[in-house]
């Protein structure tokens, strides 16, 4: 009787795993859908909205399939010195922005780095810029954006199922500011947002 409750219990955990693994997937594709279901309804409908602004019809924005694989949680390095970066924006003007962080996280066994920037006088607002292989191809050529929390915690996650493109993509008369060199990836984000000419 002993050998099969041994026999037994693994096989219990295993389907346990396997059963709680998927519905956890399927949860976070949810969500990942209603993220750009909700962007689709601010598109359409705030007055925030570039498209409802200018007037014109807003056509769904495209997106690459939720991927779990692409929710990473990097590791926050936090910059001591104040050193600030003159970055370029798509209209060929520039702006200044502090070095905040480095971001460190590892994608399909490979490290990789981010740089984020923090806003000058607008408070705890920053910017996580970056290109891709996918730039120019199926993504935007200027690069993307992603939100990011930042807390006390040297832990910040990256969810680039969540990554967008700025307004110049479909507007040229925004100012849009372009990824600093340290954050052109080598490597294929293919996750969030798509661009259609």
């Amino acid at each position: 009787m002993r050998k099969i409750w041994i026999l037994i219990i693994p096989v219990v955990f295993i389907i346990f795993f396997l059963t709680q693994s998927g519905g956890s997937s399927e949860e976070y594709v949810k969500e990942i859908d209603q993220y750009w279901e909700d962007k689709h309804n601010f598109y359409r409908t705030s007055q925030a909205s570039p498209f409802v602004e200018k007037g014109v019809a807003y056509k769904e924005v495209q997106y690459f399939d939720p991927n779990p694989d692409y929710k990473i949680i990097g590791e926050l390095e936090r910059l001591s010195k104040r050193e600030t970066l003159v970055l370029g924006n798509s209209d060929g003007t520039t702006t200044t922005y502090l070095k905040f962080a480095n971001i460190h996280f590892k994608f399909k066994g490979q490290k990789h780095s981010l740089l984020l920037l923090k806003a000058l006088g607008f408070g705890n607002q920053y910017l996580l810029a970056f290109g891709d292989g996918t730039s120019g191809v199926l993504t935007y050529g200027g690069g993307k954006y992603l939100d990011v929390s930042v807390g006390k915690s040297d832990q910040i996650e990256l969810d680039f199922n969540k990554s967008y493109n700025p307004y110049c993509a479909y507007f040229d008369d925004f100012t849009c500011p372009l990824p600093p060199i340290e954050n052109l990836l080598d490597i294929r984000i293919e996750a969030g947002e798509k661009y259609v000419e």
